[in-house]
């Protein structure tokens, strides 16, 4: 299989835009649902999502690249022995990144005891294009779906963000005023004041818990 550019319009920064978009959406509503918690996580560089019917990924960005790997437990792929494998005549760069960061997200105990990267999919992408050695069809099918609303336009986002929280107005105003912050300085520290604290709509503690743990890894905390 030789590596195939996917989707035109989709790269480096258009998925971290959407990654951004699901894990403050995440963030928000995870105050009413705290037993979705694991759904969206960030750690460091990291972006992981798993689903509750055995689909699990990460995507890791730095400054020049992003690598996402995904493992659909539903699926078998015997065509690729190792996990490094998917990311045949990828740059250096990129395997080390693959290597490093993404694929230890994604270990599973092989028959000897050994933790080894086990998935179903990967690509890998820069500022011009996302590149996989999968077509757009086979990336769903073994494991990219999981980034469904991660990769749609925004306005399709927030409408399908909504109907899957069940998300109110005063949610989704709250939710597209952090994204406009967040994606206008990404590095930038950005402090939710008591009154957008009071539009994520509950007093629930352990939900509150979880929110604020998923803010804080993407570098927005709360005021005091």
């Amino acid at each position: 299989m030789k590596p195939v550019i996917l989707n035109n319009g989709l790269n480096k920064k258009s998925l971290w835009d959407g990654c951004i978009l699901a894990s403050i959406a995440h963030a928000i509503m995870v105050a009413h649902y705290p037993e979705l918690s694991y759904e969206h996580s960030w750690d460091g560089i990291n972006y992981s999502v798993v689903d509750s019917s055995g689909g699990r990924g990460t995507i890791t960005f730095n400054n020049k690249y992003c690598v996402g790997a995904f493992r659909n437990e539903n699926v078998n792929r015997t065509e690729f022995s190792t996990a490094i494998d998917f990311f045949k005549e990828a740059p250096q760069e990129v395997l080390e990144l693959a290597k490093n960061e993404t694929l230890e997200y994604l270990l599973e105990e092989g028959e000897d005891g050994m933790s080894i990267p086990s998935i179903t999919t990967a690509f890998w992408g820069d500022a011009d294009n996302i590149i996989s050695i999968d077509n757009i069809v086979r990336l769903i099918q073994y494991g990219g779906y999981l980034l469904e609303r991660q990769l749609m336009e925004y306005e399709a986002a927030i409408e399908s963000w909504r109907d899957y929280y069940e998300m109110t107005n005063v949610q989704i105003d709250l939710l597209e005023s952090i994204y406009a912050r967040k994606i206008k300085r990404p590095d930038a520290k950005i402090i939710l004041t008591k009154r957008e604290i009071e539009m994520i709509g509950t007093d629930d503690p352990e939900g509150l818990s979880e929110s604020n743990t998923s803010f804080e890894e993407i570098g927005i905390v709360w005021e005091n």
